[in-house]
């Protein structure tokens, strides 16, 4: 199915104001699938319509993924939290064979869906377009999962290699060659994924979602049923099946794979809602022979009183016409529709109506979009113009001349909202030009002294208003690194203007590598005209800089022209930790000795011998040392203490809860065998320690009265400027 403009009506809709254009839109809520339209692509490279379905066709063909059960989802969102949904429904095999036993077009029985054949799914707010497909192969290729232990072991600290990738896809082997090592939350995965249920995409017709980890609406459609889980013994799976409704019918409930479990994907985004038409492509296109195309279908628009009469009718003998006022044309057309147009501006508030006109065994045009009055002509694409400079806005090369004078015509006023500016102002007509010859209209350079998001709105008589936007940028600033830049230290650079830092992300790129984007909990943008990306980011697992070499960093912001600025920078090794005696690199404190020497935060024992002595024990005042050194005065902690004793796990952990002034902690100590030995004093601060992963215990006891060696308190260090 395609979308395109109702010219057979263009003569009409001319006269009666009307002009009719696609549209395009994808929201949080729309219309239910109170019909299912599938087509499928034959050989000749056009979409034949096999059956218009109603829904409750659908629903008598649903079911659970066992008797007496629903099918289970669980999932990700963007916040992130989890996400669990109940469903009935069909798979997409089964679709394509229950469409093969009751349409009628020749050349169906061909029909199938396996390999890389793909499915195209269109939404009833989507105007027209296919906007998501999958492969058989993608669907059902790899082995998929509901995982009930997901809701009670999901910690946010799961998410690896950034929102990005969080959103779309670590693949398993990458995630075991990159990130698996480093994970602490590995084990917890695996324990959810070896309570795990195999189980399979389906179509939803009826099903209900929300939110596991609240009892209360919070955002977007999805609300908290945390209450209702409770309600059900504490359990997801079978909770929800006395509220299943078909109102996100169809619903693509796609379940979780291992790679989304391991890598903490964001998956609830693939969960597509309001399915209404689907478009079956197969690798090798069946021979479905269509029997013509269905004409567009055309409309006549008169007005009278307060009342607007829309009529539609197709030239195609025994074509089905379907409309709609929102988004998917599902309603049965018979007869003439009004509405009622009292009290509403048209110009702000045009009557805009879709069409389609279909046949069983046709192809056919697709969603035809009207309003009413007339719309001003189109502007060919501009996203941006420069700070302090003219912009011009050009009519598309299909605008004819007559109809862009009788436009600019009717013009009555251009109103602006601009950056520093709340609401629309009215633009003096000396600060643009009008140029019939060229279609144009420019506008002058002093309107736009600002960077930021702009907004037109042109109101011209018996058009409806026109608006568009588009962002105002700066020349891209000149970027600067600090010399000598050293790997594990804190890497500076400069902009030309002091603005640019705001906004900005980076990308780092190894030697012949790809570029990964640095966190920004990981870089300093507080200074104006500067940027430091922090020593912390060169000990986290999927650090991207570790041999000296040229590396590309890239800057972008938004807000600049270019929007991506590349410099390259040769990189040195800091701080040679691979040469102390005790240590290399591939031991598992390699990186939290790394941290805390390229810092300053501990003093090298005998540089001579290049001895970090990471199994003896650190004292009492080499920590509160190490804590002066990351900025501030710890003093107060150490209760009198001789300071050259060594310092105990427990009393660790009481002091870092000090010193940053911490709240309770609600970790689970009795998982270590010798929990009873923590002092009453720490009991707060190991608790705390351990829910945040900040002490994790050694040979699977949490030690509380063992002195801590260097690399201990090392790795502590590091875990706590992670968090």
């Amino acid at each position: 199915m395609k979308k395109r403009l109702l010219s057979t009506i263009l003569s009409v809709a001319l006269i009666a104001g009307l002009l009719i254009v696609p549209a395009f839109a994808k929201t949080t809520e729309s219309a239910k699938a109170e019909k299912v339209f599938f087509y499928a692509k034959n050989s000749e490279g056009k979409n034949v319509l096999l059956k218009v379905i109603p829904l409750d066709d659908l629903k008598k063909i649903s079911h659970g993924q066992a008797i007496g059960a629903n099918y289970y989802i669980s999932s990700t969102d963007n916040y992130p939290t989890t996400q669990y949904c109940e469903a009935r429904g069909v798979t997409v095999p089964e679709l394509v064979d229950y469409v093969k036993s009751v349409t009628t077009v020749q050349g169906a029985d061909k029909l199938g869906f396996s390999g890389n054949d793909t499915l195209r799914l269109m939404a009833t707010d989507s105007y027209g377009n296919y906007n998501r497909s999958w492969t058989y192969n993608e669907l059902y290729g790899v082995k998929r999962y509901y995982f009930e232990g997901l809701f009670n072991s999901w910690n946010t600290g799961w998410e690896i290699a950034g929102e990005d990738n969080s959103k779309f896809g670590v693949s398993l082997d990458e995630y075991n060659e990159k990130y698996k090592d480093g994970d602490k939350y590995y084990t917890d995965k695996r324990a959810v994924f070896d309570g795990g249920i195999v189980t399979v995409p389906i179509l939803a017709t009826e099903s209900f979602s929300g939110r596991t980890t609240t009892d209360t609406l919070v955002a977007s459609t999805e609300i908290g049923i945390a209450d209702i889980i409770k309600a059900n013994g504490g359990v997801a799976a079978g909770s929800l099946k006395a509220l299943l409704t078909d109102e996100t019918a169809l619903r693509l409930s796609l379940p979780m794979t291992e790679a989304d479990l391991y890598a903490a994907h964001r998956t609830s985004f693939d969960n597509f809602k309001w399915t209404y038409n689907l478009l079956l492509e197969q690798e090798n296109a069946p021979t479905l022979k269509s029997l013509g195309t269905v004409a567009e279908p055309s409309a006549s628009i008169s007005v009278s009183g307060d009342t607007l009469t829309i009529t539609i009718s197709c030239e195609t003998p025994g074509a089905s016409i379907f409309y709609s006022f929102d988004g998917a044309p599902q309603i049965p057309y018979s007869k003439s529709v009004t509405v009622d147009i009292s009290g509403r501006n048209l110009a702000a508030n045009p009557v805009t109506f879709y069409t389609t006109a279909v046949k069983e065994g046709f192809d056919d045009a697709g969603i035809i979009t009207g309003k009413y009055p007339g719309l001003a002509p189109a502007f060919k694409t501009l996203y941006s113009g420069m700070a302090g400079q003219s912009l011009t806005f050009q009519a598309q090369d299909s605008v004819s001349a007559s109809d862009w004078s009788a436009w600019t015509n009717a013009l009555n006023s251009i109103t602006l909202k601009t950056p520093s500016v709340n609401g629309y102002i009215k633009i003096d007509s000396a600060k643009y030009k009008i140029d019939n010859d060229k279609k144009s209209i420019t506008f002058d350079g002093s309107l736009f002294a600002d960077t930021g998001s702009y907004s037109f709105i042109f109101h011209a008589s018996k058009y409806a208003d026109k608006s568009t936007s588009l962002t105002v940028k700066k020349s891209a600033a000149e970027v600067t690194p600090a010399t000598d830049l050293i790997i594990g230290n804190d890497m500076t650079f400069r902009f030309g203007d002091a603005d640019y830092q705001s906004g900005v992300t980076l990308y780092v790129a190894p030697p012949g590598g790809a570029g990964v984007m640095i966190s920004t909990s990981y870089l300093d943008r507080t200074q104006p005209g500067k940027v430091t990306l922090k020593a912390a980011y060169f000990a986290t697992p999927g650090c991207a800089i570790t041999d000296a070499g040229a590396y590309k960093f890239s800057f972008v912001n938004s807000k600049y022209d270019p929007g991506t600025i590349d410099i390259s920078v040769d990189l040195t090794l800091g701080l040679p930790v691979a040469d102390y005696e005790d240590v290399n690199t591939t031991n598992w404190y390699y990186s939290a000795v790394r941290y805390v020497m390229s810092l300053g935060l501990f003093d090298e024992l005998g540089p001579a011998s290049r001895w970090f002595g990471a199994n003896e024990p650190l004292t009492r005042g080499e920590l509160v040392e190490a804590l002066k050194r990351l900025g501030g005065d710890p003093s107060e902690i150490t209760d009198g203490t001789n300071l050259s004793n060594g310092v105990t796990r427990e009393q660790i952990a009481t002091m870092f809860h000090r010193y940053y002034g911490l709240p309770e902690g609600n970790g689970d100590l009795t998982v270590f065998p010798d929990a009873d030995k923590v002092s009453d004093y720490a009991l707060d601060a190991l608790k705390w320690a351990v829910e945040n992963r900040v002490i994790n215990g050694t040979d699977g006891k949490l030690d509380p009265q063992g002195v801590a060696t260097r690399i201990q308190v090392a790795q502590m260090l590091l875990n706590l400027s992670v968090l």
